[in-house]
């Protein structure tokens, strides 16, 4: 895309505009984790916590800890990518999942690397090696969200 011009006079937002008539289920569980890692279990809170299996023993961490500095550090990259917004973070097994959008012209599959790598760094220097694997989902490009 050259310099200045609108994403939606490029000739290959048709691509886009193709794929966008195409349903898209979300994925099962995905809206009952990212409630449940707002709310906790039933409304009270209290999750079970993350168990994180290190040399000497195996640390206990509260999911909602454990999400919020993901989302925490995810925001912070995204700050330094540009083009991208982090809208949710949810623990989904073992693992979190970080839900993004990516602005039309930045390279979706290098900011989705680049915070899987940053946010799986922040998270082992809380927690050590044994910081839980991180997944990135992106659920919509946007036209409207700031370039960098």
């Amino acid at each position: 895309m050259t310099a200045g011009r609108e994403p939606l006079e490029d000739p290959r937002w048709e691509w886009v505009r193709a794929a966008a008539l195409a349903p898209v289920a979300t994925p099962r569980g995905l809206v009952d984790r990212v409630l449940f890692s707002v709310r906790g279990r039933k409304g009270q809170g209290l999750a079970d916590p993350v168990l994180l299996r290190q040399d000497g023993g195996t640390l206990h961490v509260g999911e909602r800890a454990v999400v919020t500095l993901a989302l925490r550090a995810a925001r912070d990259t995204a700050a330094t990518i540009g083009g991208v917004g982090v809208s949710a973070a949810a623990m989904a097994g073992d693992g979190v999942d970080l839900l993004v959008t990516v602005h039309y012209g930045t390279p979706a599959a290098e900011a989705a690397r680049r915070l899987r790598t940053d946010v799986s760094a922040a998270l082992a220097a809380q927690f050590g090696t044994a910081a839980p694997p991180v997944s990135v989902h992106i659920t919509d490009l946007r036209t409207d969200l700031p370039e960098s």
